[in-house]
C-alpha cells in the first residue's frame, strides 16, 4: 500500500509529455517567399516536454538545395535531412548561442512568438516580436543574453 502511494506521488511529480504551446520564429529579410510560416525558410524554436524532460528544440530551415560533398553533388533523389537540435532546458545559454550563430549571418534579425492552435498550426498573428540589433564588436554576449530572456517566454506550464 505504501509503495503504491509512493509510486503515485512520484508519477504526479513528473512532467507529462506535451507539445510546445508556443513557437519562436527566427525570421530573416532574405526569406525568399516572405512567408514566415514556411518551415523551409525560418528557424523554429519550441519547448516541448518529452519523456518527462523540458527541452528547447531548435529546428533549422530544411535545405532547399543539393549540397556538395567533396567534389560531387549528391544525387537529386537523395533526401537531405533537416537539422534539429535538442537542448536541456537547463542549457538555455547553449540554445541562445545556437540561435545567435544562425542570426549572425542574416540581414535582419527578428524573433516572433506565435501561439500553436488546436490543429498544430501557428496562430494567425504573432503575440510578440523582437528585433535584435546587428552584431557589432562586443555585442554578441548581450544578444545571447537577450535571446536567453526571449527563450524563457517558452517556459509556460500549459
Amino acid at each position: 500500500m505504501a509503495s503504491e502511494l509512493a509510486k503515485e506521488i512520484v508519477s504526479m511529480s513528473q512532467r507529462r509529455d506535451r507539445t510546445s504551446p508556443l513557437v519562436l520564429i527566427v525570421y530573416s529579410r532574405s526569406t525568399r517567399s516572405r512567408d514566415i510560416r514556411n518551415e523551409q525558410e525560418t528557424m523554429r524554436v519550441t519547448a516541448p516536454i518529452e519523456n518527462g524532460q523540458l527541452i528547447f528544440r531548435v529546428s533549422f530551415p530544411a535545405p532547399t538545395y543539393t549540397p556538395i560533398i567533396g567534389n560531387n553533388a549528391r544525387d537529386s533523389d537523395q533526401v537531405v535531412e533537416q537539422t534539429i537540435l535538442d537542448y536541456d532546458a537547463d542549457n538555455i545559454e547553449g540554445a541562445a548561442t545556437c540561435i545567435e550563430g544562425y542570426m549572425s549571418y542574416r540581414d535582419k534579425r527578428d524573433v516572433m512568438l506565435f501561439p500553436v492552435i488546436g490543429n498544430g498550426n501557428l496562430g494567425q498573428y504573432p503575440m510578440s516580436r523582437w528585433t535584435l540589433e546587428e552584431n557589432q564588436s562586443g555585442k554578441t554576449g548581450s544578444r545571447v543574453k537577450t535571446l536567453q530572456q526571449i527563450l524563457s517566454v517558452l517556459l509556460v506550464k500549459s
